[in-house]
Formats: structure tokens, sequence, C-alpha cells
């Protein structure tokens, strides 16, 4: 038969209740401090992996970056040769004149896309919250403000380029008429004339240089901090 609890009390020493009860809270204590050690070690491997992959979109626009600057030198280096040759075609071999008109009127869009998912990622899923360093944070998010810049520029300099070329193009366009012909009429245009006068004082020679340079040194410090990215060295090591 049980004791009753008032005798079971009465037998307890203060010493023995004491330690018993260090006994539970010690453990309880130490099981919320290891919850939370585990709770913010899952939080930092999250921010981790995030950046990594922030880290990685910034080698991808880097290169659409660098992508650009080599499409722009090509129209640059043929609008300075048909203005030197006051827009005459003549004495140009027709692979050149294919290639020339293939550079200044082909593809009225922007031809590259930049991207901004894992940034949007890293906002919207709150991982943002959980990095400690706010200041890299700040100077990711201004990064990213400085190529949707570097974007708007690119697309003016397309748009401009479509609503100079498409109506020329529209209106020679003229399926049996030979190659060499149909750039010749394009080059006649006077609007045409204008944008490629215009196309070698589009963008300083050091434009592009500083948006690759930002952001091979976002790359580099968030590398630094959290790790490479699968790209490893090759994206901010230059070409």
């Amino acid at each position: 038969m049980k004791k009753p609890l008032k005798k079971r009390i009465k037998k307890w020493k203060i010493g023995d209740y004491a330690r018993q009860f260090s006994i539970v809270t010690g453990g309880v204590l130490l099981t919320l401090w290891l919850t939370a050690r585990i709770t913010e070690a899952a939080k930092q491997r999250e921010v981790r992996q995030a950046m990594q992959l922030v880290a990685s979109e910034l080698h991808d626009n880097l290169q659409v970056v660098r992508d650009y600057r080599y499409t722009y030198g090509k129209d640059k280096w043929v609008a300075r040769r048909l203005l030197e040759a006051d827009f005459s075609l003549a004495g140009f071999p027709s692979d050149t004149v294919e290639t020339y008109s293939r550079y200044i009127t082909g593809g009225m869009g922007k031809p590259y896309r930049l991207s901004n998912d894992a940034l949007e990622m890293l906002k919207t899923t709150g991982i943002a919250s959980h990095i400690a360093d706010k200041q890299t944070l700040i100077d990711l998010l201004r990064c990213y403000k400085e190529l949707a810049a570097f974007d708007d520029y690119m697309e003016l300099y397309y748009d401009q380029r479509m609503q100079a070329m498409l109506p020329s193009q529209m209106e020679n366009l003229h399926w049996n008429s030979p190659y060499h012909e149909g750039f010749e009429k394009t080059l006649a245009d006077k609007t045409v004339r204008n944008w490629i006068g215009l196309i070698p004082r589009a963008f300083d020679d050091w434009f592009f240089g500083e948006y690759e340079k930002k952001l091979e040194n976002m790359i580099l410090l968030l590398e630094g901090r959290y790790g490479k990215s699968e790209h490893g060295d090759d994206g901010a090591s230059g070409q």
C-alpha cells in the first residue's frame, strides 16, 4: 500500500529536493540551448546555401555584362568602318558586307538577359533576415540596383536601334534582291545613318569595365564569407 503523499514529503530532505530540481532544470535548459544551437546552425546553413546561389547568379550576370561589351564592341567597330567609307560598300567583299549588316541590323531586341531570381528567393523566403552582416546585405542590394540600371541602358540602346533600323528594313526587304543591294538601301536612309553615327559614342570605354569591377568585387566578398559557388574561380578572374 502506498504511503500518503504528506508522509513521503516529510521524509524528503531539502538537499535532495534541490538536487532533483537542479537536475531537471539543467536538463531542460540544456535541451533548450541545444535546440537553439541546432536551429541557428540550420538557419546559417540556409544563409550560406542561398548566398552561394546569389554568387552563382552574379557570375552569370557578370558574363552577360561581358557579352554586352563584346557585342557593342563589334557594333562600334563596324560603325566606324562604315563612317570611314562614308556608308559606301564599294570595295568590300560580299562576306564582309554580310558581316557588317548582321552586326548593324541583325537582332532587334536585347540579346542577353540579366537575372535576379536568386535575390528574389533570398528576400521572399525570409532568409535575408538571418544574415548577421547587414552591411553585406546592403551592398548586395545596391549591386543589384546598379545591375538594373545597366539593364535600363541596354534596353534604351536596343530600343533606339530598333526604332532607327526597323522601318528602313521593312521598306527595303526584298527576298529576291541581292544581300549587298538590300544593305545599301538601308544605309541610304538618313535615320539609319544618324544612328550609326551615334553608335561609337553610345558608351565610353570605361562604362562596361565599371560594372564588371563592381560585380567581381561583390562575388569575391560573397565567396570569401560563404564559400565558393559552383563556378569556381573562373567568374571573377576577368578575361
